[in-house]
């Protein structure tokens, strides 16, 4: 699925502006995650990292070149390896559990900016909402166009590494399971 430049848009206002009801697709796909720390914490890291790739989605060349990384936060950086500082604990107890979960190492942070190519069909996920369901746990939902499964390791890395301790799904949902989850 390419994303087109007006979605990308739309997904970024969704970062900061919760969806109207009105606006959602009749179904989503949902994760459901747990973490070590309150959910507005990973919430926040999380918004923090997708702000800057999408706005390099929209606003600079995937050429093939390195693509810059200095509005990323450095812990994001860092998680992937780069830089010389030492990660917080939350990013390295993200890494064993991203690897435990998945089987793969840490993501380049070239390879995972790179999934926001607006011309590539790599990223089968659209940002929706990350809703409160316990003090630790919460729901990460993605719009996948009615998709139940698609390509979304580069959101699970990214759901780890922000604090996530278990993330479990995806799973298909109706919207109003959205609704509900942000209305009560």
């Amino acid at each position: 699925m390419m994303h087109e430049i007006e979605d990308i848009e739309q997904e970024r206002d969704r970062l900061s502006h919760p969806p109207a009801p009105e606006d959602v697709p009749p179904v989503l796909c949902a994760f459901d995650v747990r973490t070590s720390c309150p959910i507005t914490d990973v919430r926040l890291r999380i918004r923090s990292v997708l702000e800057p790739a999408l706005h390099l989605a929209v606003s600079h060349p995937f050429e093939g070149e390195d693509l810059p990384v200095d509005a990323l936060p450095d812990w994001f950086v860092a998680a992937s390896g780069g830089g010389s500082e030492p990660v917080p604990e939350f990013v390295a107890r993200g890494r064993e559990r991203y690897a435990a979960a998945v089987g793969q190492g840490p993501w380049d942070v070239q390879e995972w900016l790179y999934q926001f190519d607006p011309e590539s069909e790599f990223r089968g996920w659209s940002w929706w909402d990350l809703t409160r369901s316990g003090g630790r746990e919460g729901r990460l939902w993605v719009d996948t166009w009615g998709e139940s499964f698609f390509a979304c390791d580069e959101l699970r890395w990214l759901a780890y590494v922000s604090g996530a301790e278990e993330v479990s799904g995806p799973v298909l949902v109706r919207s109003s399971d959205w609704t509900a989850a942000v209305t009560s």
